[in-house]
């Protein structure tokens, strides 16, 4: 998994586990804390996006997805 860039990170909290879906190849899906999730979502630069109830999710910045002001 370190050779790979990771693209987003879901974590779920009924199983606790984090989806990570990379820019190439396949999917992983590892059991842990929120606080694993996190700490790989900040390590591989990822933002944090609103979701819905019982998942956290992160993903690769896009910055041509900004709005300006």
């Amino acid at each position: 998994m370190a050779d790979r860039q990771i693209a987003s990170i879901v974590w779920h909290q009924v199983g606790h586990y984090i989806d990570i879906t990379f820019v190439t190849g396949d999917p992983d899906r590892l059991e842990g804390p929120h606080e694993l999730a996190a700490e790989l979502a900040a390590d591989s630069g990822l933002t944090l996006l609103p979701t819905r109830d019982g998942t956290v999710r992160w993903v690769k910045p896009n910055p041509d997805d900004w709005w300006s002001s």
